[in-house]
């Protein structure tokens, strides 16, 4: 018999630093988090730096290697069709070869890296849902 499906479950990404050493990235420092949500497609990323910020990698609908990383603030017009102003502060890269998705923010001179595979301890209802932080951190 099949298992139903938990589609609450959220897998958890490491972000970093790193260098180049004979073609690929080798981390340096992970300076924080990434969120996917059991069949979703975008990301919702924590930079350590910004911890009261949330980014979104969303993938391309015409290119499955490109990601744009964008920010998100709320329309406090009640009659307004759309519920949130989006912002593109960036835009990425996958390498599924390494494994990586290159991010590149608009401010920041160098790329940071999104690992593609996720951790494998932590997952499910071990993770609160991203989109509750705001109101927990209130």
């Amino acid at each position: 018999m099949l298992e139903k499906q938990d589609h609450n479950q959220f897998y958890r990404f490491q972000v970093f630093h790193g260098n180049f050493e004979n073609n690929k990235v080798k981390r340096t420092k992970t300076i924080g988090m990434a969120y996917l949500k059991e069949g979703q497609h975008i990301f919702s990323l924590r930079l350590w730096t910004f911890s009261n910020e949330r980014f979104y990698i969303i993938p391309s609908k015409n290119d499955v290697t490109k990601y744009l990383i964008m920010t998100r603030e709320p329309n406090n017009k009640p009659e307004s069709k759309n519920k949130y102003f989006w912002n593109i502060v960036g835009n990425g890269h996958a390498d599924t070869i390494q494994g990586i998705i290159s991010l590149k923010f608009d401010l920041f001179s160098e790329p940071i890296y999104l690992n593609i595979y996720p951790e494998n301890q932590v997952h499910s209802s071990s993770i609160p849902d991203p989109e509750d932080w705001n109101q927990q951190a209130a």
